[in-house]
């Protein structure tokens, strides 16, 4: 049956720990999975991850339990809704700075009547059909699938609150790179003015009483938990980088040591 541990987990007010992936290799994805990650961020926005390739995605991540996600490049229903029926557990829209964007991304994951989007019983989460009869899988998808609106211009961050309280949005995440570009301050995002709109952005979500998350660097999560967030998630990128440089530095260390280098 279709359950969304990551929904379960935000519920209980859990932090939850993801990792964007921008390549769809079935590999890589199990071994972020059995790595311990609640979810993933499967990136069409800046990644190859696409409706071709989104089946072996779900596929690796049912294996292991880990929640796929997917960030489409836009909010239209025609982008969303391939990716909702390939096995998409949710969606983390990019730009959404208004109620009536959020609207039509609600439309687009949920069916009615929270939403529009065309029914269809037989797809991945509802294991292509042999699970529940329809009208029972109708009313678990709404509950489960999970609706993660980007805030990264200024005019996001000041109709937080209302974009917060549209029914069906589950979560809020800032993206302070594209934020600190939007707001002049380009890759700046600990400088004290974007620092305050991901404050201002987190406290309104908060007080809608939905989730907040946010992109930072690892060093400042604990303020980030410490002010309520609780959706992080890092890059599969990023990852390699630590620790291929990790293992390197280690190993030429090593040989230093014998007068191997």
């Amino acid at each position: 049956m279709f359950h969304n541990s990551l929904k379960e987990k935000l519920a209980m007010g859990k932090a939850v720990w993801g990792v964007m992936a921008g390549d769809p290799s079935p590999l890589i994805l199990e071994v972020l999975g059995y790595s311990g990650f609640d979810w993933v961020l499967l990136d069409n926005e800046h990644g190859d991850v696409s409706v071709h390739t989104m089946g072996n995605c779900a596929r690796a991540c049912e294996v292991t339990g880990m929640v796929p996600i997917v960030r489409p490049i836009s909010g239209r229903m025609d982008v969303i809704t391939p990716f909702m029926d390939l096995g998409a557990y949710g969606v983390q829209v990019p730009h959404v700075n208004t109620v009536q964007e959020a609207q039509a991304i609600v439309n687009a994951v949920k069916y009615p009547p929270l939403g529009k989007r065309g029914f269809f019983s037989a797809n991945r989460t509802n294991s292509l059909g042999f699970d529940l009869p329809p009208d029972q899988y109708l009313e678990i998808a709404n509950r489960e699938t999970l609706i993660c609106l980007m805030i990264e211009e200024m005019e996001g961050v000041n109709n937080a609150d209302q974009i917060a309280r549209v029914e069906g949005v589950d979560v809020l995440f800032v993206g302070a790179g594209d934020l600190s570009v939007s707001m002049g301050y380009p890759g700046k995002t600990t400088h004290p003015e974007v620092v305050k709109a991901v404050e201002q952005t987190v406290q309104a979500t908060l007080g809608a009483g939905k989730t907040a998350g946010c992109s930072c660097p690892d060093d400042q999560v604990p303020y980030w938990l410490a002010q309520g967030a609780r959706f992080f998630h890092s890059g599969v990128s990023g990852l390699l980088r630590q620790s291929g440089q990790g293992y390197l530095d280690k190993m030429r260390a090593s040989a230093s040591n014998v007068g191997a280098n």
